[in-house]
């Protein structure tokens, strides 16, 4: 009795099974289904496998040494757009220096970020536009910045702080730079503001 119990189920699955094939088979939408479900589950495969497991195409370019701490002019700031300093870019957000120098693929040569390359971008990222005219060769105050604008800015410069290094701050005409310690002298041995987030 056992085994046409076992046989009777047995055959109800194989019966399920076909009939199931038999109605994919038979309807054109679930054949695109089917097909769609595979895809999904070779793309969801293929994103599991570890990066090492793909050649590296890009290559990146070799991380710069850290920085020493310095207060720069517009003028100076310009020099740093990764062509004319070996590789070093630097951007402003109101008042500070940032070293973007790693992520040279968004703010080098030809990258989607390249006009904030030794330039001050606070009116750019206000504004959310990347216009030319909206990068000043002279200091730029913000005075005529609305408010929304300027917690727009204030929230790029948030966001720059958590992944870039502050390496100085933009100086006003006429205005003096700053001291920094050297991070040799610095008296915990670290003169970094806490590690920052990678992209």
């Amino acid at each position: 009795m056992d085994s046409e119990s076992n046989d009777s189920f047995i055959g109800k699955i194989l019966g399920l099974f076909q009939r199931l094939i038999y109605d994919i088979v038979t309807s054109p939408i679930n054949l695109i289904l089917v097909g769609l479900i595979a895809f999904l589950l070779v793309k969801l495969l293929r994103l599991k496998r570890k990066p090492s497991d793909y050649p590296s195409s890009v290559k990146m370019p070799p991380q710069l040494p850290k920085m020493p701490k310095q207060d720069l002019t517009v003028e100076q700031l310009r020099g740093y757009n990764g062509v004319d300093s070996n590789g070093r870019i630097l951007t402003a957000i109101y008042g500070d220096i940032f070293d973007v120098s790693r992520r040279s693929d968004l703010y080098g040569p030809g990258g989607s970020y390249s006009l904030f390359a030794g330039r001050d971008a606070t009116r750019a990222l206000s504004k959310m536009q990347l216009t030319q005219s909206l990068f000043s060769d002279e200091y730029d105050d913000l005075a005529d910045l609305a408010d929304n604008e300027r917690s727009t800015a204030r929230n790029w410069h948030e966001d720059f702080r958590e992944k870039y290094d502050i390496v100085g701050r933009l100086l006003k005409a006429g205005e003096k730079p700053s001291v920094y310690p050297s991070e040799e002298s610095a008296v915990d041995g670290n003169a970094s503001s806490g590690n920052k987030k990678t992209e």
